[in-house]
């Protein structure tokens, strides 16, 4: 996907993002006109403040923004509310080695329902669309948001903008096809600790002598629990929503369609664990349609 060419639009459940449009100067001259908005925006490297009092300097920066994208440096995007119907603030993004994401909006949205479904649109979406090896975002001016950028994997960066409050996400780079999955249905491959690992399977994991689903496995002949008739058993590794998951897609496209599909996301920038933890990217998901979904996302079949 060219960016620059076709702008992709997002959707969650209270917003769409599209690209910024000059029609959208009337309704952002309400959010940028507020000091509030502009004491939160991220300024650095800019021309502005971002603190507007009129329509024209509205207008003014909106086609700033555009020919921006035209020159394919970063997308503003309209930031609109679906109840409103019109744009209540924007988000900036651009790619590459040290991609920078800036969010604006409206000091009635600067709330964590809202701002979650934003910065969970960024790791989801925007991550592997931008083609971002690390994503950015500063913090010193909106420290409120700092505990969701950490729910999403983000940590303070000591070496961007050094001082300024940043915070960054970096992409993965874990993926062993050779240690594929653990008897239960995690993911070797992709595991954080695989570096000194060789996988469940191939009796590398420490865990190995006290784990049910290793020992049922290897005693029934099994290649994994998924292959059993009591699957699930009630066993409390096998009821945790991403195990579960990973079985029953194992169960209904195959073991291999499973580890294709966490290569690619992971190329996609997705994070199986989160820096210093045993969660990520793959627990956000409520329902196991929608993890199913997400990974089927560009299955050849």
């Amino acid at each position: 996907m060219n960016i620059y060419q076709t702008c992709p639009e997002y959707q969650s459940e209270s917003f769409c993002l599209r690209l910024v449009r000059p029609e959208d100067a009337e309704a952002l001259l309400d959010c940028y006109s507020d000091r509030d908005v502009a004491a939160r925006a991220n300024a650095d490297n800019c021309t502005s403040d971002f603190y507007y009092t009129t329509l024209e300097q509205m207008e003014e920066c909106i086609h700033f923004w555009l020919a921006e994208y035209q020159k394919g440096y970063y997308v503003r995007f309209a930031i609109v509310s679906k109840q409103e119907g019109r744009a209540v603030g924007t988000m900036e993004a651009f790619g590459g080695e040290a991609g920078v994401l800036r969010l604006d909006i409206a000091s009635r949205y600067e709330q964590e329902a809202y701002i979650d479904q934003l910065f969970r649109l960024a790791v989801l979406e925007l991550i592997r669309d931008f083609e971002a090896e690390s994503l950015y975002v500063k913090t010193s001016n909106t420290p409120e948001r700092v505990p969701l950028l950490e729910k999403y994997g983000f940590t303070p960066s000591g070496t961007f903008r050094s001082g300024m409050g940043y915070y960054e996400r970096a992409r993965a780079k874990y993926f062993d096809r050779s240690k594929g999955l653990a008897y239960c249905g995690l993911a070797c491959c992709v595991c954080s600790e695989n570096v000194s690992c060789a996988g469940c399977r191939n009796d590398g994991c420490k865990e190995k002598d006290w784990c049910k689903s290793r020992s049922c496995c290897k005693g029934s002949g099994k290649e994994g629990c998924w292959e059993c008739g009591e699957y699930p058993c009630g066993y409390p590794m096998l009821e945790k929503p991403r195990v579960r998951a990973f079985g029953e897609y194992i169960k209904a496209y195959g073991e291999e369609a499973l580890v294709s599909a966490l290569e690619r996301r992971e190329k996609d920038g997705v994070l199986y664990h989160y820096p210093g933890k045993l969660i990520g990217d793959y627990d956000l998901f409520q329902t196991q349609e929608e993890l199913f979904r997400f990974l089927r996302r560009d299955a050849s079949v």
